[in-house]
């Protein structure tokens, strides 16, 4: 399980394509539209992003999950309300979806519930 804030996100969804990683947690990344994803099929991946964040586009975030999922990925993103890139506003929101998320990745069986099924579901980023 990999888990990167900003630059370490981007890292950590650079990363993914490898075949022992079973997800990725990616917080606030920084994903430029010309990142890679051809290689992140059955790879699991949760952005979470403020949507107030001036220091890495949300906008980008959701256009890389868009990528992901065309290239196989089971990928999803929470916009959390009200909060921006150094996850200091609502951090306790930040916490327990981080921490669902990685517990839900990590579970041996496939079935994903919660905000990470919701989100790995919905057209769009979900709003918190």
């Amino acid at each position: 399980m990999l888990v990167g804030h900003s630059m370490g996100g981007r890292a950590a969804l650079r990363a993914a394509a490898d075949p022992a990683v079973r997800g990725v947690l990616a917080l606030a990344p920084w994903c430029p539209p010309d990142d890679p994803v051809d290689d992140l099929g059955g790879t699991r991946i949760l952005v979470l992003h403020g949507d107030r964040d001036h220091t890495t586009e949300p906008g980008e975030s959701a256009a890389y999950v868009r990528h992901a999922r065309e290239a196989g990925a089971e990928a999803g993103m929470v916009l959390l309300r009200g909060c921006d890139h150094a996850m200091l506003r609502r951090s306790r929101d930040w916490h327990r979806a981080s921490a669902a998320a990685i517990r839900r990745f990590l579970r041996p069986e496939r079935d994903l519930d919660g905000w990470t099924a919701e989100a790995c579901a919905a057209d769009g980023p979900l709003l918190r």
